[in-house]
C-alpha cells in the first residue's frame, strides 16, 4: 500500500500557484498605469504574509508550517538535511523581500516606459524566486519524503498533517484546498477523498466536496464521486 505523502499534494497545489502569478507577471501591460496598480496592489497584498489571503503568502505560509511541524519530527534522525532547507526557506524570504521592493519602485513611477523597464525587473524577480522555490520543493521530495517514510509511520505522519491543519482558520484552509484539489489527479483525489469518507466527520466531508465541485474541473470530479461513492 502507498504510504501517507504529507508533501505531494501540497506541492502540486503551490506549483499551480507559482504557474499563475508568473503568467500574470509576464503578461502584464506596464504602460497601463491602472493595470500596473491593480497587479502591483495583488502583489502588495500577497506579501502581506499574516493577513492577507493570497498566492506568495501561501508560498511562505507553507515554508513555516514545515519549520514548525514537520522538520522537528525529521530534525532527529536527519539534522543535517533539515539545517540544509530551513536556511532554503530563509532565503525564499529574502526574496520575497526584493519581489515587494521592485513592487514599492514600480507603484511610484509615472512614466511609462520606466514602468516598462521596471515591469521587466519584476518579472526577472518573481522568476528567480519561482524558479528557487521549485527547485527546493523537488529537492523537498526527494530528500525529506523519503526520510519521513523510513522513520515515521503513517500515523505520524497523519498527526503532523492533522496538526498542521488544525492551526489553520477554516478559510485559510480551504484557501489551500481551492489550490490544491484541482492540482490532483483522479486517484489522488479518490485516496483523499476516501480517506476523508472513512475517517472525517461528515461536515468535513461536505466542506470538501464543496471546495472541490467549484474547483476541480467536472469530468475529473465526476469520476472521483463515482469511485468514492459520493
Amino acid at each position: 500500500m502507498a504510504r501517507v505523502d504529507i508533501l505531494t499534494p501540497i506541492h502540486k497545489g503551490i506549483r499551480s500557484m507559482i504557474y499563475k502569478l508568473g503568467t500574470e507577471i509576464q503578461t502584464a501591460d506596464f504602460t497601463d498605469e491602472d493595470a500596473t496598480k491593480a497587479l502591483v496592489a495583488r502583489l502588495q497584498r500577497n506579501l502581506s504574509v499574516a493577513t492577507s489571503r493570497c498566492i506568495l503568502c501561501l508560498l511562505h505560509e507553507h515554508g513555516e508550517n514545515e519549520d514548525d511541524h514537520l522538520f522537528p519530527k525529521v530534525r532527529a534522525f536527519e539534522p543535517g538535511m533539515v539545517e540544509m532547507l530551513i536556511q532554503e526557506h530563509r532565503e525564499i524570504g529574502h526574496k520575497l523581500v526584493g519581489v515587494s521592493e521592485i513592487c514599492v519602485e514600480l507603484i511610484a513611477t509615472k512614466d511609462p516606459q520606466l514602468r516598462i523597464e521596471i515591469g521587466m525587473k519584476l518579472n526577472r524577480s518573481a522568476n528567480e524566486l519561482f524558479a528557487y522555490y521549485m527547485t527546493h520543493m523537488n529537492k523537498e521530495e526527494v530528500t525529506v519524503l523519503p526520510a519521513t517514510w523510513q522513520h515515521l509511520t503513517d500515523e505520524q505522519l497523519l498527526a503532523i498533517r492533522a496538526i498542521a491543519e488544525a492551526n489553520l482558520p477554516p478559510e485559510r484552509l480551504a484557501e489551500w484546498m481551492r489550490w490544491v484539489l484541482p492540482s490532483l489527479n483522479v486517484s489522488e483525489l479518490v485516496e483523499m477523498f476516501t480517506g476523508i469518507k472513512k475517517s472525517a466527520p461528515p461536515q468535513v466531508l461536505e466542506n470538501m466536496a464543496h471546495i472541490a465541485d467549484a474547483a476541480v474541473d467536472e469530468e475529473r470530479w465526476k469520476a472521483v464521486k463515482t469511485r468514492v461513492g459520493l
